[in-house]
């Protein structure tokens, strides 16, 4: 009894803040998801270069070594 009393709270939480966002409020959220999504791809991108680099760096040495 006491869940779904809580649900249906939570629902009509959740609806009328749906309806009451504006379409300035859909584009700023947007907009921001849109800015995490991208941070996030360029920290993977950047992860990825820098371990490439490291393996092409080490690699560099490692020939370096064995030449006389």
């Amino acid at each position: 009894m006491i869940i779904e009393t809580l649900q249906r709270l939570m629902d009509a939480n959740l609806t009328g803040v749906a309806t009451g966002l504006t379409l300035a409020d859909i584009g700023a959220l947007i907009g921001m998801v849109s800015a995490l999504l991208s941070t996030l791809g360029n920290l993977l991108y950047t992860w990825r270069k820098d371990r490439r680099e490291q393996r092409d760096s080490d690699a560099a040495w490692a020939r370096r070594q064995k030449e006389p």
